[in-house]
């Protein structure tokens, strides 16, 4: 696999684990009735899988971002 895929892959998941993260802590501290309503829910990992989905989204562009702006090196291919 090249180098600039493993750089953007490996960033990109360290986002979707943020995006994680983050959702299981809104749910579990059940920020305006977030939680109790997706435990209730017979849908409620539907709305789970989508709420981390698309954060996930954002939090790898946001990772990404912040990869390339604080001047990570991508090895090499030469070697």
């Amino acid at each position: 696999m090249p180098a600039l895929m493993r750089f953007l892959l490996r960033n990109a998941l360290i986002g979707f684990a943020a995006a994680a993260f983050v959702t299981f802590a809104l749910v579990m501290i059940d920020v305006g009735g977030f939680g109790r309503v997706m435990r209730e829910s017979d849908l409620g990992w539907l709305a789970f899988a989508l709420v981390v989905y698309f954060l996930g989204l954002t939090f790898s562009g946001v990772q990404i971002g912040f990869a390339i702006m604080l001047g990570q090196r991508m090895p090499d291919d030469d070697k």
